[in-house]
């Protein structure tokens, strides 16, 4: 239990200090956090106020389910339940809306393609120079109410194709506003320089294309502004526009109305830099779908009514050649009206000849269609007439059906393509309904047939009875069968052409109108405070953030977490950056922060026990250790403690430097000894100059075998000597990566002292000092160099 709770309480101050740590962080940055937060303020407000304001528009309308079709009740029924018929049609007219052929005609109609600017200041007299220094021109976009026009004329001899897609001019009124020049010019990507003055309703040709500026009655053309004129086909602006146009299926997902299909309220919205226009564009949009869907729909009647006066010239000129015989006849043989005479024969027969008549107009009627399909060799689909006479209900559902694909199909194809996956999926039901008329029709006039023979029997059986007649009136009547023929026919074909035109003139709209296109004066685009809080956000952080990526970034060592996270080696001191001379020593009167650092380095190394004999030594050369060694021994010294100061870097000794005081003896140094030059240990310590309690044995020339000097054990005798006659011994040794030399005389030594430079030592570096030296050498302290605060 007491080790779950040093746990939890260990655990405790870890978090606190880790909180705190994260205070202090912020606390030190505090005023980069507020100058970067008042900088991302004024970026944003700066980036509100150069920004053109989006708007958005929103439109309801609601499909129109009445399609006239006239499939079977059942299909039909069944279609309504499941709501895939309604979800299809829906789906395809959501296409059509967003097909840029049906933006096309709004764009041509609101003559959307050419758009004119102007070259504003946000803020400011544009006369002041500290604004156009602070803001640069925003260009302010006319709608409706735009000073000048661009006409553009083409030539009409060119292909469509080597006409320019894109014009871009822009123009510098005059003082007075009535006369521009030229400053730049852009079709496509072709650059072209106009020189010189022209006066508004001059006519400019370049290349193929012919361009005129006029001014308008919507405004005025202010002196000295610059104008921008563009102008683009009007598919690539449809394209655009529809970059931000959406239609979606609306519905109540509470009642599953959406899930069911059975929702037809499609929401459009719009977004634009003009709120009128996406208004316009949204309106108009809706009228030209509606009259887009007549167009398709009327198209059987007008093949119809094509159809019927095709015929009709050929029957009216049949019946007048029918009653003129008759007419004639009876001119010519003063032949009167046998009717009364012949009532009772005539009466009998009626029965028949209108039977006849009626099998005769639909044999009449089913050769038509006969006829037509046979002429139907574009390999094109085409309406088949409709409601032309024929009396079979079979033949008449058939024939809606295959016309209502055919319409559908063809109106797929003008906002598509041929090879659209949805309008080749329709081909096989339109063939299969071409195969059904056919058959159906020779069915038809089979039976026809078969009725008309045995209608004739009976007539001439009739007729032989009436052979006591007249041959007058006999001849009177066969010439008048021929006129009763064929005026039921003609009389049916001019009413059927009467319904047809009616139902042109009675067609509904595809979509009707719930709500017209509505929408804020508040613009969606930009929103100044999401703006300003993400630009205050991003300043309050940036601070932070760049100091944490160069801390994640940085390579070297800097602090004592550092070396806490690295090396498991207590820090025996951490000692501050000397922005004075670089071998700098130590004196008694100093109260620096320079010397209270080894002040409390020494305080810290007499509290480690038994530690008499002391190695400093480092990474790499430069690293500080010399100069620590030397303030050590010196600061030391002050304590009223013999030192000495042992120079034991056999590869690139700077002791000397440090003690330029020094009386220096060739002859007395560590090399000498152990070369065997001299046995006087008692002579080899030099007087510091600097305290009378620091004596100093230098390492002497560098010799060609280090290593193997310090493998004799004369080392271990001169540190034991020396270990009686002195109260500390600092020596000071080659760095410890490179070479063993460090290594070799750390057996003979109390404590090691490793030396850290921050912005020195590589932070790979501490690694090493972890597998290499802690654990080998003795006693391990170190010792943090040239911290900056």
């Amino acid at each position: 239990m007491e080790e779950y709770k040093n746990v939890q309480t260990k655990s405790e101050e870890t978090q606190n200090v880790s909180i705190r740590d994260i205070i202090d962080f912020v606390w030190h940055l505090r005023w980069w956090i507020v100058g970067c937060g008042l900088l991302a303020l004024f970026l944003g407000f700066f980036y509100v106020r150069m920004q053109t304001p989006v708007f958005s528009r929103t439109s309801w309308i609601m499909l129109n389910r009445d399609d006239g079709s006239t499939g079977s009740g059942e299909l039909t029924m069944l279609s309504q339940l499941t709501g895939t018929r309604v979800r299809k049609k829906i789906d395809n007219e959501i296409f059509i809306l967003r097909s840029p052929t049906l933006m096309s005609k709004v764009v041509e109609e609101l003559n959307l393609n050419s758009r004119y600017y102007s070259y504003n200041l946000p803020a400011g007299d544009q006369k002041l120079r500290i604004f156009r220094w602070i803001f640069p021109k925003k260009l302010v976009e006319f709608y409706k109410d735009s000073p000048i026009e661009m006409v553009v004329i083409g030539d009409h001899l060119l292909p469509s194709s080597m006409l320019p897609q894109y014009i871009r001019m822009e123009i510098k009124a005059d003082d007075e506003g009535d006369g521009f020049i030229v400053r730049k010019l852009v079709m496509n990507k072709s650059k072209f320089s106009i020189k010189g003055k022209f006066n508004f309703g001059d006519t400019l040709s370049v290349g193929h294309m012919r361009l005129c500026i006029n001014t308008t009655e919507l405004g005025k053309v202010e002196g000295d502004r610059r104008y921008l004129c563009t102008w683009t086909t009007p598919f690539r602006a449809a394209e655009k526009f529809l970059s931000n146009f959406t239609a979606e299926v609306q519905g109540d997902k509470r009642s599953n109305i959406y899930i069911n299909n059975l929702c037809d309220v499609v929401m459009l919205t719009l977004e634009d830099n003009k709120a009128q226009r996406a208004s316009d564009i949204l309106n108009s949009l809706v009228i030209a779908c509606n009259e887009d869907s007549k167009d398709y729909n009327n198209i059987t009647s007008i093949n119809t009514i094509k159809f019927i006066d095709e015929r009709l010239k050929d029957i009216s000129r049949e019946l007048v050649d029918a009653e003129s015989d008759v007419k004639e006849y009876q001119s010519r043989h003063s032949v009167v009206d046998f009717d009364s005479q012949a009532g009772a024969s005539v009466t009998a027969d009626m029965s028949y000849k209108n039977q006849l008549t009626e099998v005769k107009v639909q044999k009449r009627i089913l050769s038509m269609i006969e006829d037509y399909l046979r002429e139907d060799n574009t390999g094109e689909y085409r309406v088949i007439p409709a409601n032309i006479g024929v009396s079979d209900a079979g033949l008449n559902n058939i024939i809606g059906r295959y016309n209502e694909l055919v319409s559908e199909r063809n109106r797929m194809i003008a906002n598509s393509s041929a090879t659209n996956p949805r309008v080749l999926s329709m081909t096989p039901s339109i063939e299969d309904g071409i195969k059904s008329i056919k058959l159906s029709v020779t069915q038809l006039l089979s039976a026809y047939s078969i009725r008309e023979k045995e209608l004739e029997k009976t007539l001439e059986q009739s007729q032989s009875r009436m052979s006591s007649m007249p041959a007058q009136q006999y001849a009177i009547q066969q010439l008048s069968r021929r006129v009763d023929i064929i005026e039921p026919l003609y009389q049916m074909l001019q009413q059927k052409r009467e319904e047809a035109q009616i139902a042109m003139y009675v067609q509904s709209d595809n979509f009707r109108v719930i709500e017209a296109a509505f929408g804020s004066a508040i613009p969606i685009k930009p929103s100044p405070m999401r703006i300003y809080l993400i630009a205050l956000i991003l300043g309050c952080c940036m601070p932070p953030l760049i100091v944490w990526l160069r801390n994640v970034l940085r390579t070297k060592v800097e602090n004592k977490k550092d070396l806490e996270d690295n090396v498991d080696a207590p820090i025996i001191a951490t000692l501050l950056h000397n922005s004075g001379e670089a071998d700098r020593l130590l004196e008694r009167q100093d109260r620096d922060a320079f010397a209270e650092a080894f002040r409390m380095l020494r305080s810290n190394l007499r509290y480690l026990p038994e530690t008499k004999v002391v190695q400093v030594t480092s990474s790499f050369p430069g690293e500080g250790k010399s100069y620590i060694s030397s303030n050590l021994a010196v600061s030391l010294s002050h304590l009223e403690k013999k030192v000495l100061l042992v120079g034991m870097d056999f590869r690139k000794p700077i002791l000397r430097k440090f003690f330029p005081k020094v009386k220096y003896d060739n002859q007395r140094n560590v090399i000498s000894y152990l070369l065997g030059n001299t046995d006087d240990l008692a002579g080899l310590p030099h007087k510091s100059g600097v305290d009378a309690n620091l004596d100093i044995v230098f390492s002497g020339p560098v010799p060609p075998n280090p290593t193997e000097l310090l493998s004799l054990a004369k080392v271990k005798d001169f540190v034991d000597y020396y270990r009686k006659k002195y109260d500390y011994i600092v020596i000071d040794t080659t760095p410890f990566l490179p070479v063993p030399d460090s290594m070799l005389v750390n057996q003979y030594v109390d404590a090691t002292l490793y030396v850290v430079r921050a912005g020195s030592t590589d932070l790979k570096v501490l690694k090493e000092i972890q597998n290499s030296v802690v654990g080998k050498a003795k006693r391990v302290n170190l010792i943090l160099n040239d911290v900056d605060l």
